[in-house]
């Protein structure tokens, strides 16, 4: 055994020059920098675990020619380990969702049907201040308070639209209208939830009377885009919790309110395809919207209505929400029993069937 056998192992990578120079060295090879800036020799205990040193060309052919070990690839060792910053963990990204799109086609007398359920709504509005989507018990001082002001402008619309004998003039009027307040609800960042859903049901009337008004304008993708923006607009900003001020009954109001107007804002979308296309196009998303099968809260008064609300609590309110295919469903197989006004339109919109073509089960007893 040899004096250089005794000689132990070491693990440093810089030259021999630096190391005795306790000098920093860079590792290039075959000679680091502070060796050739000098003119020295570089020699190495161990080959440098670099691997992105530059080597001029012609001046030293690739390792195996020249026969040098293949310098390893140098192993990263995590920055927790290492005493340093912490490393970034690789970001995950999450690729947005398939647009999907289901077209349909109904037969004429379900289309005639919708138009004629979508053009009723601004008449029952003048009427009653009430409809569908729209309940005049939300607002405050209960029935005789004062609408907001965008459903007080298009009450007085919706008043003209009952008895106006020129078209034209009203179309013109009913066009500013609709552009005015869809800038209300894309412009005004300050606009609270409130306004925004107000704004926006003030819309949908006004695109019901443009249904019935001008029939024969050609299809227009940029409506279509705008029903669709709406309805996810409100679904997006929709409120998690609402103010304990409220009661029971207006609480339970606003949130249906909400659920109605964005499932009427998908159903005029369909119903206007249906009308200049002769098919509607539904989404995932639209069957997917919640629903309250308890339809006789909306159509009740409100004496009984904020009877029913204590009654049920909220696990029977819970249990009374599905979504929309499957509240559409139950209809279709005839598992509703006097299905309300609204529920025929959701019927015929989602499925295509009238409420006459279903078959009742017998009650029991």
């Amino acid at each position: 055994m040899t004096a250089s056998d005794l000689k132990p192992q070491t693990l440093r990578r810089a030259c021999q020059a630096c190391a005795r120079g306790k000098r920093r060295c860079d590792q290039r090879w075959p000679r680091c920098t502070r060796c050739q800036t000098r003119g020295i020799s570089c020699e190495y205990a161990n080959v440098p675990l670099t691997t992105d040193n530059a080597i001029p060309a012609g001046k030293l052919a690739t390792p195996a020619a020249r026969n040098i070990p293949t310098p390893r690839r140098r192993m990263e060792v995590p920055a927790a380990r290492a005493g340093g910053p912490p490393r970034p963990r690789p970001q995950l990204t999450i690729h947005h969702p398939l647009h999907l799109e289901i077209p349909k086609g109904y037969e004429p007398s379900i289309i005639s049907f919708l138009v004629a359920g979508v053009s009723s709504l601004p008449m029952a509005f003048a009427r009653d201040m009430k409809t569908h989507f729209i309940h005049p018990e939300l607002w405050p001082c209960g029935a005789n308070g004062t609408p907001p002001p965008p459903l007080r402008d298009i009450h007085a619309l919706c008043q003209l639209f009952t008895r106006c004998q020129n078209t034209t003039t009203f179309l013109s009027l009913l066009r500013q209208k609709t552009l005015y307040h869809y800038r209300r609800i894309s412009h005004t960042a300050t606009a609270t939830f409130s306004d925004t859903l107000a704004s926006t049901q003030a819309l949908l009337l006004a695109q019901c009377m443009l249904i019935t008004t001008d029939p024969n304008t050609p299809y227009s993708e940029a409506t279509s885009s705008m029903l669709l923006s709406l309805a996810q607009k409100l679904y997006a900003q929709a409120p998690v919790q609402l103010p304990s001020s409220l009661s029971p009954r207006r609480a339970w109001l606003f949130a249906e309110s909400v659920r109605r107007t964005i499932i009427v804002a998908f159903m005029l979308r369909s119903v206007y395809s249906l009308q200049k296309r002769n098919y509607s196009v539904r989404t995932p998303f639209v069957d997917s919207l919640p629903f309250d099968i308890r339809t006789g809260l909306w159509d009740g008064n409100a004496r009984a209505g904020a009877d029913m609300v204590v009654d049920t609590g909220a696990a029977a309110s819970t249990d009374a929400i599905v979504s929309l295919h499957q509240y559409s469903g139950m209809l279709e197989s005839g598992l509703v029993h006097g299905i309300s006004p609204f529920g025929g339109l959701i019927l015929a919109a989602c499925r295509g069937r009238a409420v006459e073509e279903i078959a009742y089960p017998a009650v029991a007893g």
